[in-house]
């Protein structure tokens, strides 16, 4: 079940188990995340509908069986879930104490260039993959460069049981706001002359 709302209003609220990726993160992420032995549901904006399938086919998804209107489904009451979203600032301290898991979902090669000392790497396309070993007793927060993939792994930790968090602004957040950052074997502040090692 793929709800197509934008990142903000499917984390105020959606049906439960609902995967979220926006139309146009649908055809590249949408082959990543979606089982194709699975039937296909989307949650869309009619007009919408004819486009997204036309996507999910070209990618060889012949589960495809339909979709439900976006309106008629919040009409109905069935968007019953939602996720907390947080900034760098409010996040920082329950990061560094370790009370929540911070997954960062980018790619190898943002990974290296740079990443929040306590992350972990977990990349978006793997996430249903790797998520039985992320999903445990702490909250998740999930994290990218921007927002974006992070909204879209937060729905997937979240279907797979997770509480979870989306961390507002990404990894350019959480260096504009001063914080520490590390690569493969130095920690260091964005505006610092020297880096702790």
């Amino acid at each position: 079940l793929v709800d197509t709302l934008p990142a903000e209003a499917f984390a105020q609220a959606h049906v439960a188990g609902s995967l979220n990726i926006p139309p146009n993160s649908f055809a590249t992420w949408g082959g990543w995340l979606i089982d194709y032995d699975r039937p296909l549901y989307f949650i869309c904006d009619p007009r919408q509908a004819d486009e997204l399938q036309r996507l999910a086919q070209k990618m060889g998804m012949d589960q495809l069986v339909g979709y439900f209107d976006a309106n008629a489904i919040a009409e109905a009451g069935k968007r019953t879930e939602s996720y907390a979203r947080t900034t760098p600032d409010q996040i920082r301290e329950r990061i560094e104490a370790g009370d929540v898991r911070l997954i960062d979902v980018r790619s190898d090669a943002e990974w290296q260039a740079g990443h929040i000392p306590q992350a972990e790497h977990h990349f978006l396309g793997k996430l249903p993959e790797t998520v039985r070993d992320v999903v445990g007793d702490k909250p998740i927060v999930a994290q990218c460069q921007l927002g974006a993939r992070s909204a879209i792994a937060a729905s997937v930790l979240q279907a797979m049981g997770a509480e979870v968090v989306d961390l507002l602004g990404g990894f350019q957040g959480w260096q504009a706001a001063g914080l520490p950052v590390t690569t493969a074997d130095q920690t260091c502040s964005p505006n610092a002359t020297t880096c702790r090692t």
